[in-house]
């Protein structure tokens, strides 16, 4: 389990994008599936993919557990949480599935294969620390053919 200082206090939005950046939101945290009574509480109620939630409260947590997360700020304000999840692309040509074990050895395991796009995948940690995970993204960049790298952030969805 992490504490909110193992979470990097900057981080790129992707590989390919490295100018945007964002930084660790002191004063806030995120939990994911938060009970009720914290959900009235939030500044702010994010949904992910899974019909989950992650609410992001102000202060420190009360108490520490896998489901706290660290909660990053964009230009302009926009608050952010990462889920610990990251997206791999490969170069053109390449499997995804070969690099499972290189993956592997830096704490990774693949999660989701991509039908349509073979050279790309979902990444988690092993052992669920998705610190770690934002930790780690360098060491990923650094396998060969691997052209992005890109830790997933969910943020409110903006009504155009």
């Amino acid at each position: 389990m992490s504490h909110l200082l193992d979470y990097p206090t900057r981080l790129r939005a992707s590989t390919e994008h490295p100018e945007v950046v964002y930084t660790r939101a002191e004063g806030y945290h995120a939990i994911k599936n938060a009970p009720r009574a914290q959900e009235r509480s939030a500044v702010l109620t994010i949904k992910d993919d899974n019909d989950g939630s992650y609410v992001i409260l102000k202060g420190e947590p009360q108490a520490f557990g896998e489901e706290v997360s660290a909660v990053y700020q964009g230009n302009g304000g926009m608050l952010v949480v990462p889920t610990g999840r990251v997206f791999v692309r490969l170069d053109e040509g390449a499997s995804a599935q070969a690099y499972a074990q290189a993956f592997r050895k830096l704490g990774f395991v693949i999660t989701q294969l991509l039908p349509y796009a073979p050279h790309a995948a979902w990444l988690e940690r092993e052992d669920g620390d998705a610190a770690a995970a934002l930790r780690n993204v360098g060491a990923l960049e650094k396998l060969p053919q691997v052209c992005n790298v890109e830790p997933q952030l969910l943020a409110a969805r903006a009504l155009r």
